[in-house]
């Protein structure tokens, strides 16, 4: 679950449909700049997560009030990770240094840096599980 501290905004997160709802709508744009600030990365990668120029993501960052919804839903794809990570290892800062760090489990590869396209989210979100459940990776 993306917590709101994450994001700084209430999400139906127990809620798929109205979920969904949400992030078809966009998210509003105050969104990108918490979770900017919550995850403490710069604008560079930032960027690279959500797959837009830096310029875009400057763009974004100022007077729009709603996301557009497909950088909704990898804002919110993205900010999911960052959460499971944080329950995975118990705080944010555990998370963000786990995420920063090359991983075995990934072929030596950063959480992050996989973080950027859905098939990797999906690569990280596995590994998590498998370290939560006891198995070295």
């Amino acid at each position: 679950m993306v917590t709101e501290a994450l994001l700084g905004t209430a999400l139906a997160d127990n809620e798929p449909l109205k979920l969904l709802e949400q992030l078809s709508a966009g998210l509003p744009a105050t969104t990108l700049r918490q979770f900017k600030r919550a995850s403490r990365l710069g604008d560079a990668d930032v960027a690279t997560l959500l797959q837009v120029s830096s310029r875009t993501l400057s763009r974004l960052k100022g007077g729009k009030t709603r996301l557009p919804a497909d950088l909704s839903d990898r804002l919110y794809s993205v900010a999911s990770v960052y959460a499971q990570a944080a329950e995975v290892f118990g705080t944010a800062d555990r998370a963000r240094v786990w995420l920063v760090e090359p991983q075995h489990g990934l072929g030596g590869k950063l959480p992050l840096e996989l973080a950027a396209t859905e098939f990797g989210r999906a690569q990280v979100r596995a590994l998590l599980r498998r370290i939560e459940h006891g198995f070295l990776a």
